[in-house]
């Protein structure tokens, strides 16, 4: 057996191995492909957590995605049953997904147990037993918009990065309000979204 044209052969599978998952990163892709003997898993260098944790002036420490964007949940969601489902729903507050059998990470700060229910063919990560989602109203990372915010058969409210438990995840901040003739608050809802 000549021993150098089968490391030639090797060499070729392992640069066309890393080709390819340096093309599948520049794009933004994920890959998975078995590994041959020896090789170790390759890791993204700065890739972000799945869940990390923001400051927010107003808020203090905020559960947000791995691009920062600020994460909610909706009360009536507190045991893990979904109850945002419609696609008026969905696309006003799209669900943080990953692939089903992926590692779900946490940056510093973040406290909560993390997990899981299966949303269609998908995951939709839970913190402390609650779906979080996004809000396609805050127009980019450590924004709040949804706080507070009444819509769907539920109040949407921010989520304490560092909460252990299901009562203490929701932030419940107190709501954008103006004073009536009768001395009491009332909540408002945004603009453009009429609810």
């Amino acid at each position: 057996m000549d021993t150098s044209s089968s490391h030639s052969s090797t060499r070729r599978r392992r640069r066309l191995a890393v080709a390819g998952v340096l093309a599948a990163a520049a794009v933004g892709g994920t890959i998975s492909a078995p590994l041959f003997a020896g090789a170790q898993p390759a890791t993204q260098l700065g890739a972000k957590s799945t869940l990390q944790e923001v400051k927010i002036v107003k808020y203090g420490e905020v559960l947000a995605n791995s691009a920062g964007y600020s994460l909610y949940v909706l009360s009536t969601e507190s045991k893990g049953t979904l109850h945002c489902t419609s696609s008026a729903c969905l696309a006003d507050w799209p669900p943080l997904l990953v692939a089903k059998n992926s590692m779900i990470s946490t940056g510093p700060g973040v406290k909560g147990k993390i997990s899981h229910v299966t949303r269609g063919s998908r995951w939709q990560v839970t913190f402390n037993g609650w779906p979080v989602y996004t809000f396609v109203g805050d127009s980019g990372p450590g924004k709040s918009s949804g706080e507070n915010f009444v819509a769907f058969s539920g109040t949407w409210y921010l989520v304490h990065a560092a909460a252990t438990t299901n009562s203490g995840t929701p932030i419940k901040a107190a709501a954008s309000s103006g004073t009536t003739s009768g001395g009491g608050t009332t909540t408002t809802t945004m603009a453009g979204y009429g609810y």
